[in-house]
C-alpha cells in the first residue's frame, strides 16, 4: 500500500462535508466552527499523516533519502547491522634493493608508511603493514627484477584512516616512518581506489535488504550479502545457477554456482617459464589476468601485439582461479629461442583468489553448491560529443561534463545497460550546459549512437582516452 501525505485543506473539506451532511445550515467557510475546530483539528491530522508516511519510507526503505540517517541506523540496528564509517585504502608496495641480500631481511607486520606533505594541506596520508614478509638471501634471485634491475619484495598495505580521502596516486607512498635494515626504497605502483567514507542511506539500505533475504550462505542472496558485508573492495555480485543462461559449467559440475564478482585488487607478479615454441599458450601461475606488463627473456624484451597477445577468457573456468589465462608468441613477431627462460611480469586480480581461500573454509560450505568466484569484466565504451556552453568558463564546464559522465558510467553495476536518455539527464544537471550532441556512443571499437546492453557478468567502463567533450 502506498501512503499520501494529506494536507491540512484536504482534511478540512472532509469535515466540512461531514459536517454540512449532518447540518447544512452551518457554515463551515468562516466563524467558529472553521477557526475553532476544523482549521487546528486538520494541521494536527496534516502532522500526523506526514509521521505516518514517514514511518512507511523508513520501514518500506524504497524512499531512504528521505530518512534521516540516526532514524535509518536504529531500523537496521534491529539486524544487529550498523552504518559502515568508512574502508581503508588497500594496496601492495614494493620494498627495493640494489645488492642481493646476504641474510635473511624481514618487513614486520605494522611497519609505517606515509606519502609525502602535500603541498596544499601539509597533510600525510600513514599506511601500515598488514603481513609480515621476509626476502631469503638463499632465494635472492626469485626477488631480482630484470626491468629495475634491483630486488624487490611486495608486501600488502592499508591506510590507518579510513575514507574517501585516503586514496593516493601511484608512486606516491614513498616514505618509511620507521628504519628498516635492508631496503633503502619503497614505492607503490598503482593508486589506491578502495577507500570509502561514510556509507549512504541508499547503501546501507541495500545491505539490509541482502541480510535480510540472505540470511542463509546457502542461497544466492546470502552468497551475494556475505561477499558485500565482509568485502568492501566488492562492488557488485551477480550469482549464476539453475537453468540461468549465463552458466556455461553445468555439464561438468555437479551443483554449479558461478558468483561473478565486480571488484579487483591488483597484484604484479613476475613468473619464469621455459619458452615453448611459437603458438602455444603458456598459462601463468596465478590467476585471472588483469594485464601483462613485460615479458623479458634476459636479452629481448618482447612486445604485445607484435610479439605476443594476451590470451584471457578462453576456457569455461575463464576469470576465475582455475582459468588458463596465459600469453601465446605469434607468428612474424621476435621469439625466444626453444627453452629459453622466460621472465614474465603481469598482473592478476587477487580478490578472486582471497574469495576463493575464504569461503572455501569448513563453516562455509554449503551443500550441494560447487561454488566458482569469478572476475567480472568491463565492457569498454567509446563517447564522444560536442557540447554547446551558455554561461560560465567554457573549459571548466566541459571538464565537469567529462567528469560527470566518467562517474556516472564507471558507476553502474554488473549488468546496468548505458542509455544515452540517463547520460544527458546526469549532463542537464550542470551549470552551463546548453546542449549535448552525441556523435559516438558505442562499444570500443565499434561507430555510431545507440543504448549500450550490458550482461549480468559485466560492467560499463570508459577510460579518459575514449571519453571525449568538444567545445561548439
Amino acid at each position: 500500500m502506498v501512503l499520501e501525505n494529506i494536507t491540512a485543506t484536504q482534511y478540512s473539506t472532509d469535515l466540512a462535508a461531514d459536517i454540512n451532511e449532518r447540518d447544512p445550515a452551518l457554515d463551515t467557510r468562516i466563524g467558529p466552527i472553521n477557526n475553532l475546530f476544523m482549521t487546528p483539528f486538520a494541521r494536527v491530522c496534516e502532522r500526523q499523516s506526514n509521521r505516518t508516511v514517514y514511518l512507511s519510507n523508513l520501514t518500506s526503505l524504497k524512499y531512504v533519502d528521505k530518512v534521516r540517517i540516526e532514524d535509518l541506523d536504529e531500523f537496521v540496528y534491529n539486524e544487529a547491522m550498523v552504518r559502515w564509517v568508512g574502508a581503508r585504502a588497500v594496496t601492495t608496495v614494493t620494498f627495493s634493493r640494489a645488492q642481493p641480500p646476504s641474510a635473511d631481511i624481514v618487513v614486520p607486520i605494522n611497519m609505517p608508511l606515509a606519502t609525502p606533505n602535500d603541498p596544499q594541506t601539509g597533510q600525510s596520508v600513514v599506511f601500515r603493514t598488514v603481513e609480515t614478509k621476509t626476502m631469503f638471501a638463499a632465494a635472492a634471485s626469485s626477488y631480482y627484477n630484470a626491468t629495475t634491475e634491483r630486488y624487490e619484495l611486495e608486501v600488502t598495505v592499508a591506510s590507518v584512516a579510513m575514507g574517501s580521502t585516503v586514496d593516493v596516486g601511484a608512486y606516491s607512498i614513498t616514505i618509511m616512518r620507521r628504519p628498516l635494515s635492508g631496503f633503502d626504497e619503497v614505492f607503490n605502483k598503482y593508486a589506491t581506489d578502495s577507500g570509502k567514507g561514510l556509507e549512504t542511506n541508499a547503501d546501507l539500505a541495500t545491505r539490509y535488504l541482502l541480510h535480510v533475504k540472505g540470511s542463509q550462505l546457502g542461497t544466492p542472496a546470502g552468497v551475494q550479502r556475505a561477499l558485500v558485508d565482509n568485502f568492501s573492495s566488492v562492488d557488485g555480485v551477480y550469482v549464476v545457477y539453475g537453468k540461468d543462461p549465463y552458466l556455461t559449467r553445468e555439464q561438468d559440475d555437479a551443483g554449479a554456482v558461478d558468483v561473478w564478482v565486480k571488484g579487483s585488487t591488483p597484484v604484479e607478479t613476475t613468473y619464469t617459464v621455459a619458452y615453448p615454441g611459437i603458438d602455444t599458450l603458456i598459462p601463468l601461475d596465478k590467476q585471472p589476468l588483469i594485464e601483462v606488463v613485460s615479458v623479458f627473456d634476459g636479452a629481448v624484451s618482447y612486445i604485445e601485439g607484435t610479439d605476443f597477445e594476451a590470451v584471457t577468457g578462453a576456457t569455461e573456468y575463464s576469470y576465475s582461479n582455475r582459468g588458463t589465462d596465459g600469453i601465446k608468441f605469434i607468428v612474424g613477431g621476435a621469439v625466444p629461442t626453444i627453452g629459453a627462460s622466460l621472465v614474465i611480469t603481469y598482473r592478476y586480480n587477487s580478490l578472486i583468489n582471497t574469495l576463493s581461500a575464504y569461503y572455501g573454509q569448513p563453516e562455509y560450505y554449503s551443500m550441494g553448491m560447487s561454488k566458482l568466484y569469478r572476475s567480472a569484466q568491463p565492457k569498454y565504451l567509446e563517447i564522444d560529443g560536442a557540447l554547446t556552453v551558455s554561461a560560465g568558463n567554457p573549459d571548466v564546464v566541459a571538464a565537469n561534463v567529462r567528469a560527470t559522465i566518467q562517474t556516472y558510467i564507471n558507476g553502474l553495476g554488473l549488468g546496468e545497460d548505458v542509455e544515452e536518455f540517463d547520460i544527458d539527464r546526469e549532463v542537464s544537471k550542470l551549470f552551463g550546459v546548453d546542449n549535448m550532441v552525441w556523435n559516438q556512443l558505442s562499444i570500443a571499437g565499434g561507430t555510431g549512437v545507440s543504448d549500450i546492453a550490458v550482461s549480468p557478468k559485466e560492467y560499463a567502463w570508459v577510460e579518459n582516452g575514449s571519453l571525449n567533450v568538444t567545445l561548439v
